[in-house]
Formats: C-alpha cells, sequence, structure tokens
C-alpha cells in the first residue's frame, strides 16, 4: 500500500474482548494478524461512530476513490454483539515484507495506566484504550469500508489471561487412576500501512 496519511484515533476506555496480542489470531485456517476486540460505552460508542462515518464521507469524496460505486452499509470495523451492543475490532498485520522480501516479525506495544510499557497477556474483561488508524478500503462495489488498525493498546485496568484454567475449574477432582509426571497444558488457541502523522484524535 503506498504511503498515505490516515487519521489516528486514541479511543476512550472501553471492555477487552478476545485479545490476541501475544500469538495471531487465526480463523478456519488463515492467519488473520494481531486483533482485539472492544466494547465502549453507549456515549463513546456513539463518538466513535461519528468519526467513522465522518473518515467513510471524506475517502468517498477524496480523488483515490473517485467514480468508485460504494456498497449501501460499508463495513466499518464493528459487528453487533447477541445483545444488540457494537464491539469494534482492531487489527494489524502479525509480519511484514520488506522491500528486500524479508519477513519482520512484529509486535503490538502495550502499556500501562501511567504508559510504561509492560508485558502482560491481557484477558476477557480488561479496560483498556486502543490507539488505532482508520484505513479506507475499496477492493469492489460489495467489498468495500474501512479497517481500523491497531497500533498499541493501554491497559488500565488488567484482567490477566490465565490460559485453560485448572482441573477444578472444570468440575474436574481427584480419581484413582493416570498420573501424568509433567502438566500438559491447553494450546492458546490488508497489508501493513504506513502510520500517518496527521489528523490525531483522543478521547
Amino acid at each position: 500500500m503506498a504511503k498515505a496519511n490516515f487519521k489516528r484515533v486514541t479511543s476512550p476506555r472501553g471492555e477487552a474482548l478476545y485479545p490476541y496480542l501475544k500469538a495471531p489470531e487465526v480463523y478456519e485456517g488463515e492467519e488473520v494478524g494481531y486483533t482485539i476486540q472492544v466494547k465502549f460505552s453507549k456515549e463513546d460508542t456513539d463518538k466513535v461512530l461519528a468519526i467513522l462515518e465522518e473518515e467513510l464521507e471524506s475517502a468517498k469524496n477524496s480523488s483515490e476513490f473517485k467514480g468508485k460505486r460504494w456498497s449501501k452499509e460499508p463495513r466499518m470495523g464493528f459487528r453487533e454483539d447477541q445483545n444488540g451492543d457494537i464491539v469494534f475490532k482492531f487489527k494489524t498485520k502479525a509480519t511484514i515484507k520488506t522491500k528486500a522480501g524479508d519477513i519482520v516479525k512484529r509486535t503490538v506495544p502495550v502499556f500501562d495506566a501511567k504508559g510504561k510499557p509492560v508485558d502482560v497477556t491481557i484477558g476477557n474483561g480488561s479496560v483498556v484504550r486502543v490507539a488505532f488508524q482508520i484505513v479506507p478500503y475499496w477492493k469492489s462495489s460489495t467489498n468495500n469500508g474501512l479497517s481500523l488498525y491497531l497500533d498499541a493498546v493501554q491497559v488500565i485496568e488488567l484482567v490477566e489471561y490465565k490460559g485453560g484454567g485448572n482441573a477444578s475449574s472444570f468440575g474436574f477432582g481427584e480419581e484413582d487412576g493416570f498420573v501424568g509426571s509433567d502438566a500438559t497444558p491447553f494450546d492458546d488457541e490488508e497489508d501493513a500501512v504506513t502510520p500517518g502523522d496527521v489528523g490525531d484524535e483522543e478521547f
């Protein structure tokens, strides 16, 4: 993707859902990349939606997408959950390919509430803020909209991921039979962009 300036936003606080920041998310055998879903309050959701709508309209009227026919309902980087709440999904590639053809592994910076870099595994229910870029795209008249490219995450309240849990958390008690020598843990479950430098917005 050519170098461009995309709108950069620092989100309000929200509830983290399904963070994949240590290892990339994989869907139907295909690597999605590093992802995190976030649910905001109703008021903050409306604010984020307003920014996205503004960026979409700006893209539609730009020279880059001149003459393009957009979907009636372009993809906007969010979904509705079973309760009708809006959940936003932020993502970025786990690897990038350099001009020389080298594959470079990326990481998502994570900071604590004071802005200090930390190495933690974020679990569902953590309170976070997300730094992201709004990237318009148009692949066809039925596949277009906005991608929310993940730049970094700030953890305000940490609920640390505990993996698969222990035997008691699944309702298992002690039985006569096999005794292992070592516990075997359960397995954990668009092109990179150049960060823009204009239009930063923070809640």
